[in-house]
């Protein structure tokens, strides 16, 4: 009997712990430390600008976000979410004039700091073919250096 138990703990425990695992191999990472591994050369960086008081920002997190972490599209990148709320210097300095929920692609080419980034709620799908396929391209301000 208590062989069965067991055996029964560890098929349910053990879906938890793979998700687990996954996700943290894909964690979110917060503004800084995304940026400095950007900086050292290591992946390039995807950031997500969403406010608490966004209803299109809280779906897209709630609905999205989770599914996004799993996947292999971030597997290659540095991946940072700046809250509006409680960053604002830092995501008005990152979004501008534009509005949330926004995604903004860094990778560096050709020694230049390179820029993309999509507005509004958004599909899984249609984040996997952005960070795959790339937006229209525009080069990042400020001496073509990552903002900080």
């Amino acid at each position: 009997m208590r062989m069965v138990i067991a055996v029964l703990f560890v098929l349910a425990v053990a879906p938890a712990v793979a998700q687990e695992t996954a996700t943290q191999k894909r964690q979110v990472l917060d503004y800084t430390t995304a940026y400095n591994r950007c900086q050292s050369g290591d992946k390039p960086m995807l950031v997500l600008v969403t406010a608490t008081w966004c209803p299109p920002c809280q779906k897209l997190k709630s609905s999205v976000l989770p599914s996004l972490l799993t996947s292999e599209s971030l597997s290659e990148l540095n991946f940072a979410m700046v809250d509006y709320d409680k960053e604002p210097s830092v995501a008005q300095q990152l979004i501008g004039d534009r509005g949330v929920p926004q995604l903004i692609y860094f990778q560096k080419v050709e020694n230049r700091w390179v820029q993309r980034y999509i507005t509004g709620y958004q599909t899984l799908e249609a984040i996997e073919d952005f960070i795959r396929k790339g937006n229209p391209v525009q080069i990042a301000d400020a001496g073509s250096e990552i903002k900080k």
